[in-house]
């Protein structure tokens, strides 16, 4: 089988699971989005729990934020947090963030736990190591780093994730304008003022 066949099986899965959830997706399903044969799918990967596994370790689908993005910062508190927010929406994408949410299912949680939270831990250890530098510099009010990435961490993730579920019915301004005024009301509380 050609990676073209396997690559086709794998997005048709993630692409269903999306939609439909792990448990409602059938390797019938997979196989007609694929436009392969059922036994195709048994034949590359096995099994549906299978082909959800090579896309998390293999191709690491939940790829979380590098560390090296720190390199970009200029160490201003609001300018350097609306970046790594932006980085952070753009990494965490609302196609990823269906497929964390579909994945969500006691058929397979256990097994892919580890990966789904590659996502947001990898962003909040970037974000700690960026709390600890600003402190270093005399920035910050507090020296609390985990609290302060966890606190920023679940507002971006909490904002994707409501913005998945419920879109402009729950939530009435953009990715950016979000990023924006959470930031200026955030600084407010953790800047260290003169």
């Amino acid at each position: 089988m050609g990676d073209s066949v396997k690559e086709k099986i794998v997005m048709s899965t993630l692409k269903l699971i999306s939609e439909k959830g792990y448990k409602s997706t059938t390797t019938k399903n997979i196989a007609e989005e694929a436009g392969v044969n059922e036994v195709t799918i048994f034949r590359c990967f096995g099994s549906k729990k299978d082909i959800v596994l090579y896309a998390l370790k293999e191709l690491e689908l939940l790829k979380p934020v590098n560390e090296k993005i720190l390199d970009k910062c200029i160490w201003n508190l609001k300018e350097d947090l609306i970046m790594l927010a932006h980085e952070y929406h753009k990494n965490f994408t609302e196609e990823k963030a269906k497929i964390m949410m579909g994945l969500r299912s006691p058929e397979i949680f256990e097994e892919v736990k580890e990966y789904l939270m590659k996502i947001p831990k990898g962003f909040k250890e970037v974000l700690i190591k960026y709390f600890e530098k600003m402190y270093e510099k005399g920035l910050l009010n507090t020296d609390n780093f985990e609290l302060l990435a966890f606190a920023f961490m679940s507002l971006n993730f909490g904002f994707i994730l409501m913005n998945v579920s419920y879109g402009n019915k729950l939530i009435g301004f953009g990715d950016s304008e979000f990023v924006k005024k959470t930031i200026e009301i955030f600084v407010r509380g953790v800047e260290k003022s003169d």
